[in-house]
């Protein structure tokens, strides 16, 4: 995955819309680097050019359909965080983006808090993260080092099949983020998580179990552990848990319920005369202006 700081790339199809996100965008960071585009062709372009971190995407682009020009640049996007911006997003957009691997879908006009979590992520990413995966169940750890590869967090993975070779691998290397199940081999509960939290104080321990969160609240209640993922989970469990315990508000995509919770969409108002004579809009367009199986 690309490193930050690159450029932030905003491919909008009119001017209006293309300086409206670079404005609000310098109105948080004044020296924050941005390149504008208003073609598909002008995007590739840019991406072979330079290193570039965020992506802000019209739905509507270049006499068609973001989502299409997406697809159609394939490698050349992939590890850049790709913000998809629409006044008002369908079911399908949303789902189509997931697919698609976008990082998050934002409504238009942009709002602050909008932009504010997006440049905190971006400042994050420059940021590698160690994890240690330990469970005594060798598909179960191919599957959360698979999970852990679709995540949109730049993580190096490592892994322990017991309790015993998790606290010796601790003794020497720095973790950010412990992913255990409670029923590994060797795993002394709440003992080792003291063990280990006394060691590496900045350590995140996520615990993983078959049982519910309730069956083991007693068990380690004291220790303070960082979180509780049910198996089987999915990679969005696993980025919404990893938002939440770095202190990142989560994407819209990451998001249960965003489609119910969108602004309503605005009423039509009357044409700006400056869109209607933008010289980057043709003619005819100036008048309307991953899946995971657990075993």
């Amino acid at each position: 995955m690309r490193k930050g700081k690159g450029f932030i790339l905003v491919a909008a199809s009119t001017s209006k819309e293309r300086r409206s996100v670079s404005q609000a965008l310098r109105k948080l960071d004044p020296d924050i680097p941005i390149t504008e585009v208003n073609s598909a062709a002008a995007l590739r372009d840019a991406l072979a050019e330079r290193p570039v971190d965020v992506l802000f995407l019209s739905e509507e682009f270049s006499n068609g359909d973001g989502l299409d020009v997406i697809e159609q640049l394939g490698q050349a996007s992939r590890g850049i965080f790709t913000i998809l911006m629409a006044d008002y997003f369908s079911p399908e957009s949303l789902a189509r983006a997931s697919k698609a691997g976008l990082y998050d879908c934002i409504q238009t006009p942009l709002s602050e808090d909008d932009l504010k979590r997006i440049l905190k992520r971006r400042e994050m990413q420059s940021n590698r993260l160690s994890a240690l995966v330990v469970d005594s169940q060798p598909a179960a750890r191919h599957i959360i080092f698979k999970l852990m590869s679709e995540s949109r967090f730049d993580l190096m993975t490592s892994e322990a099949a017991t309790g015993l070779l998790a606290i010796s691998l601790c003794r020497s290397i720095p973790y950010h983020i412990l992913l255990v199940d409670a029923d590994t081999k060797d795993w002394n509960g709440p003992e080792m998580v003291k063990f280990i939290q006394k060691r590496q104080a900045h350590c995140r321990i996520i615990l993983m179990s078959s049982k519910e969160k309730e069956m083991l609240a007693d068990q380690y209640e004291a220790v303070g552990l960082s979180g509780f993922l049910k198996k089987p989970f999915y990679a969005k469990d696993l980025d919404r848990l990893l938002h939440s315990i770095l202190g990142i508000p989560v994407s819209n995509l990451l998001k249960r319920n965003f489609f119910e919770e969108q602004r309503p969409l605005a009423q039509e108002e009357d044409e700006d005369p400056a869109i209607a004579s933008d010289p980057d809009q043709p003619a005819n367009q100036q008048e309307a202006d991953r899946e995971v199986f657990w075993l």
